[in-house]
């Protein structure tokens, strides 16, 4: 016989207490150490460039993996979906958590050359955002003097972009993603491969150390 405690089935609250300790003990484990308090900003920021940074050195590392043959030439945070800061000193998994609260996964788009500048044009037309691979500059809300991996951005070349599944499905106004050369879901969760980068490099004895780097900037 179970009784309510707070209007919760006793019974469900035994069952899940052990989970919740260990949930909570998770959650409050250290993964990495950061020099400085990371803030997103536009037209870039450190925890913006962070972020696109992971996604692309990360996301290049899955297609390896799941042998996809897929190498990613650009990536994309959408803005609105970086929910928070990460604090300068200890970051822990809760920390990642709050940052990524959605589960969202890690998945590829193959984009014409001049359908990726139409995109660069969105981040451009918001102030900017998180993006790697990418060096940009924006004038009246149109990117300009766009490099990709270095080079000149090619109309007759095709380029793989690595983004959220969200993003992907048109979220944030970007429908036009919808419309692509090819598409890979590689269903590994985003906020899992950004615990996976910072635990490797805390092995490695490296700290988090972001820069600003100029890769969106206004003319």
């Amino acid at each position: 016989m179970s009784e309510e405690i707070g209007g919760i089935d006793s019974t469900i609250v035994k069952l899940y207490a052990p989970y919740k300790k260990i949930l909570e003990k998770d959650m409050n484990r250290v993964i990495a150490t950061s020099e400085t308090e990371l803030r997103k900003g536009k037209p870039e920021s450190l925890l913006t460039n962070f972020l696109g940074d992971v996604l692309l050195e990360q996301g290049a590392k899955v297609a390896k993996n799941e042998q996809l043959e897929v190498e990613p030439s650009v990536s994309f945070f959408n803005y609105g979906g970086i929910r928070s800061g990460l604090p300068a000193g200890e970051i822990t998994v809760g920390n990642i958590f709050e940052l990524m609260p959605f589960e969202n996964q890690m998945v590829f788009l193959l984009l014409e050359g001049e359908q990726m500048h139409k995109f660069l044009h969105y981040i451009a037309k918001g102030g900017g955002g998180s993006v790697s691979g990418v060096q940009m500059k924006i004038a009246n809300e149109q990117a300009t003097n766009v490099k990709i991996g270095g080079e000149k951005l090619d109309y007759n070349k095709s380029y793989w972009l690595v983004t959220n599944d969200y993003v992907a499905a048109g979220g944030d106004g970007l429908e036009s993603l919808q419309q692509n050369l090819g598409f890979i879901n590689s269903e590994v969760k985003i906020r899992d491969v950004i615990i996976d980068y910072l635990e490797e490099h805390t092995a490695a004895n490296k700290n988090v150390t972001p820069k600003l780097d100029g890769r969106i900037s206004y003319e």
